[in-house]
């Protein structure tokens, strides 16, 4: 059997600040990493928040083996409410403390179609042909994980974001 591309889409994220969002597609299998926010420039009155164009997830959505989470800031996971609103069931892994912030976004939104699925470090997830295996790294809030990505046609590396700590707060 001849091996197939894995195709990326950034459904948001790429060339803006915030509205983080990719999809890595291998065969019938779907993963996506973050589901963030922006937030409205002064030139859009009365908007709140700014969110992805989801129609792409739309038709492809049988495909969704889960959704990965970063770390917990706003341009990450802020838009977990709407991309909900496209999906019967949802599997999201992070953190504890990302899933934390994602639990209370749920409560207020009244979505109770994700389960929540708490990873630390050194965790591995299998989600289709995809092996997500979680590396810890230092970021502006605690629990912030980068995702080496694995399928039949290679290995991508996703920081999410990140930041050189040159005197970690753990030594």
């Amino acid at each position: 059997m001849e091996k197939q591309k894995l195709k990326v889409t950034f459904i948001g994220g790429i060339g803006e600040i915030g509205k983080n969002m990719t999809a890595f597609e291998y065969g019938d299998d779907m993963i996506i990493v973050d589901a963030g926010q922006s937030f409205p420039d002064e030139d859009m009155p009365g908007i709140d928040q700014v969110v992805q164009d989801l129609t792409y997830l739309k038709q492809t959505k049988s495909k969704l083996r889960g959704l990965f989470i970063t770390h917990g800031h706003e341009d990450h996971i802020g838009g977990i409410p709407y991309f909900l609103e496209n999906f019967k069931k949802v599997n999201i892994y992070g953190s504890k403390i990302s899933l934390g912030l994602i639990e209370n976004k749920l409560k207020e939104s009244k979505k109770k179609n994700a389960t929540l699925k708490a990873v630390k470090a050194g965790a591995v997830v299998v989600a289709g042909q995809f092996k997500i295996e979680f590396v810890s790294v230092t970021h502006s809030i605690p629990g912030a994980l980068a995702m080496v990505i694995t399928c039949p046609a290679g290995v991508v590396v996703h920081t999410g974001d990140f930041k050189i700590d040159f005197i970690p707060h753990w030594r």
